[in-house]
């Protein structure tokens, strides 16, 4: 069982003590860490972390809902207080990428891939899925930055109407990791980003050189991914002409 205690302790053990919000059920995690940190009165900047069992309304980009069934994954948000400006939600994002997918490669003995800018995938489907949220300053400076993920853990975690196209840790590996040992290495990636974050999402790019359908706002159409930015943009080819992608969604095609 994921508890409180248990999650803390893990944490304990990477010299890590931040405070833990721990629900058995909620909608969000984020919608919980966003309400946190419009409502803070004590005025600090630390990290919060934010985890529930289950979720009844998790939520992806775009709008899109994310299937958090009870007991079968790691449902987090970690609220941070970046310095940097220009910092955004693109950029965070892709970090978040790198630092989950380092923690599941060093506890699972698997290596994800990335799928611009938001998925983990094993074996070629949906692992984990990130939904970065935050609110920027007049200033430039980012008021507070919330990074919520939702991991596939136990096989149960994937229903049958979905398994085609998702996949969960315990399906790709026939063992699961202890979620609170996930869940800390995770926040330790995320606390203690480095200078090969960018070269590594490059490296565990699922995207890179292969043929795409881009689903923007007004069109969808074929391009060839070429490449990923150092501000995170995918850079595709369109009828010999490249174009710098900052939001919306890229499909692999088959």
């Amino acid at each position: 069982m994921l508890t409180k205690a248990k999650i803390e302790k893990s944490l304990k053990r990477l010299g890590i003590e931040i405070p833990v919000v721990f629900y058995e059920l909620t909608d969000s995690t984020n919608t919980r860490a966003k309400e946190f940190a419009k409502s803070r009165a004590d005025g600090k900047r630390e990290p919060v972390l934010f985890v529930a069992n289950g979720q009844t309304g998790g939520r992806g980009r775009m709008g899109r809902s994310f299937v958090s069934n009870f007991g079968s994954g790691i449902y987090m948000s970690l609220l941070l207080y970046p310095k940097e400006k220009g910092y955004d939600t693109t950029r965070a994002t892709a970090e978040a990428a790198v630092a989950l997918a380092r923690a599941v490669e060093s506890l699972c003995d698997a290596r994800p891939e990335i799928k611009w800018v938001n998925d983990l995938y094993l074996g070629g489907r949906k692992l984990a899925g990130i939904l970065c949220e935050g609110e920027l300053l007049q200033s430039g400076e980012i008021g507070y930055l919330v990074v919520g993920m939702g991991i596939n853990v136990y096989k149960n975690a994937v229903s049958e109407e979905i398994s085609a196209i998702a996949t969960s840790i315990e399906s790709e590996t026939n063992r699961a990791p202890d979620r609170s040992d996930l869940t800390a290495m995770t926040v330790n990636e995320l606390l203690n980003r480095d200078s090969d974050v960018y070269s590594e999402y490059k490296a565990r790019s699922l995207v890179i050189g292969r043929c795409v359908t881009v689903m923007g706002a007004n069109e969808s159409y074929t391009a060839q991914a070429i490449d990923v930015g150092e501000d995170y943009s995918l850079i595709v080819e369109r009828d010999g002409k490249t174009e710098r992608l900052f939001t919306g969604e890229v499909r692999l095609k088959i």
